[in-house]
């Protein structure tokens, strides 16, 4: 017999009721659900966790590991497979200068490892691929030596040869021959720069390369000096 509809109240103590009278009958649900929201928040902390620690970690080396990369001058630390940073660009850019198959990013990855490795076979040192001190000596004495000057007050403001705008900030070197754009390593003393060619000279007998004022400063070079270079052709 139809009774009309139900009063809103008589229906919520309705499902009050059946609520109680299923917690009754089903404790193991209850166990269940307790257990999967612990896991929920056990998951949920240890992703806070990670992301409040900028999602890197520290081998007991002290030298990054894959995910973090680092602004360090190469030569600071020992590189290895894993690590990120500008110095691991330093080193693929004086590798790819003497062919070898490296990225020119800064990722130590796969390919540069077994890079790396095949550099230390054809040069008599232990095959670890970890670039520490003597590998570092090794790659540096790949690089030739050469001559450099350095050039900007009188010219910020000027286009160079390869349509550059020259400022004081301008990263840069001229040279006589190679392509404008041509990437190149500079080292002076312990100090690393990357640059690109972006003018032409030096027209100095003897002097093969000319460097913006802001690359002299930031190899902490003052004079004309003989550095190493190497150009990736």
């Amino acid at each position: 017999m139809y009774e009309g509809m139900p009063r809103r109240g008589d229906a919520t103590e309705y499902r009050r009721q059946e609520s109680r009278s299923s917690i009754i009958r089903h404790p193991d649900r209850i166990a269940l659900w307790a257990v999967v929201m612990a896991v929920v928040a056990m998951v949920a902390a240890a992703a806070s966790a990670h992301a409040g620690s900028g999602g890197t970690s520290t081998s007991a080396g002290g030298s990054d590991s894959s995910g973090s990369c680092t602004d360090q001058r190469f030569g600071a630390r020992a590189l290895k497979l894993g690590d990120c940073g500008d110095d691991v660009k330093t080193m693929h850019w004086i590798m790819k200068a003497s062919s070898y198959g490296v990225p020119l990013d800064k990722e130590f990855d796969d390919p540069t490892d077994g890079s790396v490795r095949s550099f230390q076979h054809r040069h008599g040192l232990r095959t670890t691929g970890v670039v520490r001190k003597s590998t570092r000596r090794k790659l540096a004495r790949t690089m030739p030596r050469s001559v450099a000057t350095w050039y900007g007050p009188g010219f910020f403001g000027e286009r160079t040869a390869c349509g550059t705008k020259l400022s004081r900030s301008t990263v840069g070197v001229a040279h006589r021959r190679l392509p404008c754009g041509t990437r190149v390593t500079l080292k002076y003393r312990s100090h690393y720069v990357r640059a690109r060619v972006i003018d032409r000279g030096p027209y100095t007998n003897g002097v093969r390369w000319d460097l913006t004022q802001r690359t002299a400063r930031k190899l902490h070079m003052t004079t004309t000096s003989t550095i190493r270079a190497a150009p990736i052709k």
